[in-house]
This record gives structure tokens, C-alpha cells and sequence, in this order.
């Protein structure tokens, strides 16, 4: 029906529902910001990953997902997240918040630095098993989203 979304809970039943909410709703803990790629954890779990524009709501998902307020820190600040932050769910799986890409207001030198460690793991993190774009809806796509897609397709992310 035109103009209405389906319901994307429609697809699974409520045990699995609760399975996921229940998975979620475990400790999670801070485990360390990376900032090279020497600095990465062991690969000894699945990784998901988020990634999107400056100030897109990643770390703002992080914390949804995990229901807690501060594991992630927000700001209304492009750029504030300048590593690549893992999370802990339990011992199986690692949440990562990513640097955004595209508008933030720190030198063009530390952008690329970022930007070099983000593209890095993305191509070679062998435990990275799914990467979420998020797509801020009031701009829709630019052209930096498009390069990160064109990019994870090129490596089978």
C-alpha cells in the first residue's frame, strides 16, 4: 500500500523475537578504541559493524540495540567518534561503532587517517561478518555511501 512501511518484525515469529531482544538485553562492556590496525582484537568472534556519515546515529543505534543510554557515546558534533570502538555482547560477538565518513569538524589530516583505518579493516577483517550503512533520510545517498558500498561489494563484506 502506497505510503505505508511494512512491519519488518512481520518476518519472524515471536519466539525469535524474543530470542534477539533477549540476546541484546546481555552484558555488554566497552572493550577498547582502535586507532590502527595493530590495535585491532582478536578475531575470535563475529563482528558487526556500523558505518555511516558523520552524525548519522551510530553510536545512538549501539545503544538502542543494547538499551542502555551511555555505551556508546552521542554528540550533536560531527566527528566526535575518531576510533574504531569495540563493544562486547557477552563473549560472542563484537558490535563495532565506526568513525562516520564525509563532514566533520577535525583537521583534514586526522579525516584521513580515519578514513585509511576504516577502509583498511573493512577489506581484511576475515571475523567481520555484517557492515550496516546507515543512510541519514533527510539527505538520502551521497556520494561518500555510495564509495563504502562499491567498496564492501568489491571485498564480499
Amino acid at each position: 500500500m502506497a505510503g505505508t512501511s511494512p512491519d519488518s518484525t512481520a518476518a519472524y515469529s515471536p519466539d525469535q523475537l524474543e530470542k534477539g531482544r533477549l540476546f541484546f538485553a546481555k552484558d555488554c562492556v566497552f572493550l577498547k578504541g582502535v586507532v590502527s590496525l595493530e590495535g585491532l582484537p582478536v578475531g575470535d568472534r563475529a563482528e558487526v559493524a556500523f558505518a555511516g556519515r558523520s552524525n548519522v546515529g551510530k553510536s545512538s543505534l549501539l545503544n538502542a540495540l543494547t538499551r542502555r543510554k551511555n555505551i556508546a557515546r552521542t554528540s550533536n558534533t560531527p566527528g566526535r567518534t575518531q576510533e574504531l570502538n569495540f563493544f562486547s555482547l557477552t563473549d560472542q560477538l563484537y558490535l563495532v561503532d565506526m568513525p562516520g565518513y564525509g563532514y566533520a569538524r577535525v583537521s583534514r589530516s586526522k579525516v584521513e587517517a580515519w578514513t585509511k583505518l576504516i577502509r583498511s579493516y573493512l577489506r581484511g577483517r576475515a571475523s567481520l561478518k555484517r557492515v550496516f550503512i546507515l543512510i541519514d533520510s533527510r539527505h538520502g545517498l551521497k556520494k561518500s555511501d555510495l564509495e563504502i558500498m562499491d567498496m564492501l561489494d568489491e571485498t564480499a563484506v
